[in-house]
């Protein structure tokens, strides 16, 4: 697990950098030799110095002040999720007035100003303004709960006035379910339009130069719908790193020394420090020079620990960190697997006109069976036969071991991935057109029916695939095998075996119901844009 990991290449659609990093970022990689570790060490040329420090003033206009990013970072939100709500009581209303033959009065425009006000200061009390740094996930949780207190609140005034009638709370159940839909996607689509905009977001500053401060520094600046805008990095000792480890593409900002400066010239509200793969730091230091920061987010160094649903605790006069684990809880397992059958259920439902085209077209398209069943390894260690849509032709086996023998680059392709980008076996049309749009894969509903899968979860693998996954395979037991999942949803095919490891590993230990809502509202885009599918 020490090999180096390409991130460049990575979609934004990662829950985290520690599921696209490597498990131990920090440990020197295989290409890494001990001249390379060296040349870490020595200090850049002062020609270099200078060259970067003036790239970093061209780069680094003035920023506006700390509460002025804030407030520019806020408002767009708080467009969106009044845009969002309005939306949502129209919805209902409309519903409500066409479905159910239920008069609509104008007195709901009152309710409607009222229930735009209360999703607005909710969302604060919920701390979703400006929400610099949040996941995705919680903030998915955060923006379910503004929505449901907020017409709760607006149904126990109404009670407590004697005002409310039932087409009101018609209309507001109406509004529930669908503003728990829209407000979020809301956000989501919000979040990612401000983020192509200079002025939006919260200024930071990375502390550590080393590998973790620079796979911080690359992903904040491509997950820019987070809110956080690193300007750069600024090391925990004097000595200045080489370019060539920094990378051009990085600002070097100078010491830890020079943070108080640059939170003045710069009106930064955050620090980040990042120690892992830097020397033994002094954090009294640390805390010292970042006194006049409002925020500062201080990461581990040497190891991974889930990270959604970790909370801090007072031990002793120590900071202790509360680790959660949510699989162990009866009444999550008992949600996930009450989830799983209400959605399938309703799936098989509304998709099977889809189902019966398919099979008609691979029927006309490929003499013999629909459908294909593999056996895979399940919950438990317990094999099952997952079932597809049948995507290749039926003599497949024989097919693969002719161009394996052919082609060495597609027999390495197929020993490292178990996939091929081209794949000979494929049937035609049809057979391209389900595997790009993971329509082959949904008579696994049925495998989640019966108990065997799950909506949610990591990919299923083959006995030949355990050796792969390592020490984390106790991990992939310790749940049901998905449709979806977060692999599916980071890239897919365009990412590596080992990153999807990391991914179905992370997800294993952050699991919770927000986290599957996530995958299964990205597994949407991902389909309609056939992100990573081939």
């Amino acid at each position: 697990m020490a090999s180096s990991i390409d991130q460049q290449n990575l979609p934004l659609g990662v829950v985290c950098t520690d599921a696209i990093e490597q498990l131990d970022p920090f440990v020197p990689s295989s290409v890494e030799t001990e001249q390379r570790r060296n040349h870490r060490r020595r200090k850049a040329s002062p020609d270099t110095v200078s060259k970067r420090r003036a790239r970093s003033r061209v780069a680094l206009k003035k920023a506006p002040s700390g509460s002025l990013q804030v407030l520019l970072t806020s408002i767009p939100l708080a467009v969106g999720d009044a845009i969002s709500m309005l939306a949502s009581i129209t919805l209902s209303a409309l519903t409500v007035y066409f479905v159910l033959g239920l008069s609509v009065h104008t007195g709901m425009l009152v309710q409607a100003c009222c229930l735009i006000g209360f999703q607005c200061v909710f969302a604060g009390i919920f701390g979703l303004y400006p929400a610099t740094g949040y996941s995705p996930v919680l903030e998915l949780r955060q923006m379910v709960y503004t929505t449901i207190t907020a017409y709760v609140t607006v149904v126990v005034l109404n009670l407590a006035t004697g005002t409310l009638s039932s087409n009101e709370l018609m209309i507001a159940i109406a509004g529930v379910l669908s503003g728990v839909v829209i407000s979020p996607i809301t956000r989501m689509a919000v979040r990612n339009m401000c983020s192509r905009q200079a002025w939006w977001g919260e200024r930071a500053v990375i502390v550590g130069a080393g590998p973790q401060g620079r796979a911080l520094y690359r992903f904040y600046n491509r997950a820019a719908q987070r809110g956080l805008r690193p300007i750069g990095i600024i090391d925990l000792k004097p000595s200045i790193p080489n370019e060539d480890v920094l990378g051009s593409h990085i600002p070097y900002l100078g010491s830890i020394r020079s943070l108080e400066r640059l939170r003045r010239r710069h009106r930064l509200r955050w620090a980040i420090v990042a120690p892992g793969g830097c020397e033994q730091i002094d954090m009294t230091e640390v805390m010292t020079h970042a006194a006049n920061l409002p925020n500062l987010l201080i990461l581990p160094s040497q190891f991974l620990l889930p990270s959604l649903w970790a909370s801090t605790r007072e031990c002793a006069g120590v900071m202790g960190v509360h680790l959660r684990d949510n699989l162990h809880s009866p009444m999550g397992r008992f949600i996930k697997r009450f989830h799983d059958v209400v959605l399938t259920l309703m799936a098989l439902v509304a998709l099977s006109p889809v189902f019966a085209l398919i099979a008609l077209v691979i029927k006309w398209k490929s003499p013999g069976p629909v459908f294909y069943g593999h056996r895979r390894v399940g919950w438990g260690g317990e094999s099952f036969k997952a079932w597809k849509f049948r995507s290749m032709v039926t003599n497949a086996d024989e097919v693969l071991e002719e161009h394996l023998e052919r082609d060495p680059e597609m027999r390495q392709e197929w020993i490292e991935d178990q996939k091929l980008k081209n794949d000979p076996r494929i049937i035609p049309g049809i057979g391209n057109f389900i595997r790009k749009t993971s329509l082959d894969e949904l008579p696994q509903l049925w495998n989640v029916l019966a108990g065997e899968m799950s909506l949610v979860g990591p990919r299923p693998i083959v006995t030949g695939e355990i050796e792969k996954y390592k020490q984390m395979y106790p991990l992939y037991l310790r749940v049901r095998p998905g449709i979806t999942g977060l692999w599916q949803v980071s890239g897919r095919n365009d990412t590596s075996y080992e990153q999807r490891v990391r991914l179905d590993s992370y997800y294993v230990c952050n699991w919770s119901i927000w986290l599957d809502i996530y995958i299964l509202i990205r597994t949407v885009r991902t389909m309609v844009f056939r992100e990573g599918a081939y």
